[in-house]
């Protein structure tokens, strides 16, 4: 498996995270849940907690849910 060059990385994972949040999006419409993007993020802790190296990097979470009723 050939890796990405360090250079190009965030441009890939950039990338891959759109198409995944894409298709998280998806799902959760059709099945009636509410989802955002979570792009503010403490990276460095979370980096941290399971030990990925200086140049790994922690794609934003996509929480999904039930949506509050509004009345």
């Amino acid at each position: 498996m050939k890796l990405v060059p360090v250079a190009q990385r965030e441009s890939y994972a950039s990338a891959l995270a759109g198409a995944v949040a894409q298709n998280v999006c998806l799902f959760a419409a059709s099945n009636g849940l509410a989802t955002v993007i979570r792009a503010w993020i403490d990276r460095a802790a979370i980096a941290d907690a399971p030990g990925l190296s200086h140049d790994q990097q922690v794609p934003p979470p996509r929480p999904a849910g039930r949506p509050k009723a509004v009345p």
